[in-house]
């Protein structure tokens, strides 16, 4: 098997973070058929050939993805996508709390 672990620090409260985690996990949905559940703070998601974590905690992000053996071919570009989301995501929360700017007359 083949694994993928991504590490993320976050700076946004726990409850965030589990909003990203679910945006995240509706992307992994769409895009590769896998199913969620939630244990605690910890996301688990699988499907055939495909299963692992994503643990959020008060200051980081912690994803492991385990890939069977005919996944394994595609671990670059999984991870690529995962990474890219993740950090996506991890820069909405952000700029959605910067004051908006007023115009000057």
């Amino acid at each position: 098997m083949s694994d993928i672990s991504i590490k993320r620090p976050h700076s946004v409260t726990l409850a965030e973070a589990k909003k990203v985690a679910d945006k995240v996990a509706a992307k992994l949905e769409k895009e590769y058929q896998l199913k969620s559940s939630w244990a605690g703070d910890v996301l688990n998601f699988s499907r055939s050939g495909v299963s692992g974590t994503l643990a959020v905690s008060a200051k980081e992000f912690k994803i492991d993805v385990k890939l069977g053996f005919l996944m394994a071919a595609f671990k670059g570009p999984i991870q690529s996508a995962v990474e890219q989301n993740l950090d996506k995501l991890l820069k909405a929360p952000a700029a959605e709390k910067k004051p908006a700017v007023k115009a000057k007359k």
